[in-house]
């Protein structure tokens, strides 16, 4: 794993209080690296690398290979989530969490917090990308999952979803 995504990670969700976060996506990064270490080296995607060495950049690329396979592997969209935000992504990778969004708390919360930190460390606003995120769930089972006591950040989700989006070109 690379000691230069695993410190940006561990940095900056010190740095925007989310610590608990950052550490879940630094095992994230280190179980895509480990599954690319595990590609026997006759794999058809090493044919197109200058060598067999497993880096973030192979990563990102196997990863995003993976999930377009299928949409379902946790470990690659994890990856990838872990990449964009220990690499100053812009969205931080929100759009992959689009299809788990309200089948799980954790990645009401984890959206909710990816927003945040963007915001923090960026200075960029993710709450058109957030409300985009959750438009793709399903409302009644986001709705649902707003009604649990584990629900407040399904209940955030579904204020950001009635919160009508500003005009293209209007007032910032």
């Amino acid at each position: 794993m690379s000691q230069k995504e695993t410190d940006a990670l561990r940095r900056a969700g010190r740095d925007t209080g989310h610590s608990e976060f950052a550490e879940r996506l630094v095992r994230a990064l280190g179980e895509g690296m480990r599954a690319l270490e595990a590609l026997p080296r006759d794999d058809e995607f090493w044919r197109s690398w200058a060598n067999d060495r497993a880096t973030p950049l192979k990563l990102d690329a196997f990863a995003t290979e993976r999930l377009a396979l299928d949409p379902t592997d946790r470990t690659a969209r994890w990856a990838l989530v872990a990449l964009a935000l220990a690499r100053g992504a812009n969205d931080g990778g929100m759009a992959l969490l689009g299809p788990e969004i309200a089948t799980d708390p954790a990645v009401v919360a984890d959206a909710l917090a990816i927003a945040d930190w963007v915001g923090q460390e960026i200075g960029l606003d993710l709450v058109p990308d957030l409300r985009a995120a959750c438009a793709r769930a399903d409302p009644d089972a986001l709705k649902a999952l707003a009604r649990t006591e584990q629900g407040a950040a399904a209940r955030t989700a579904l204020r950001i979803l009635r919160t009508p989006a500003p005009l293209p070109g209007g007032p910032c």
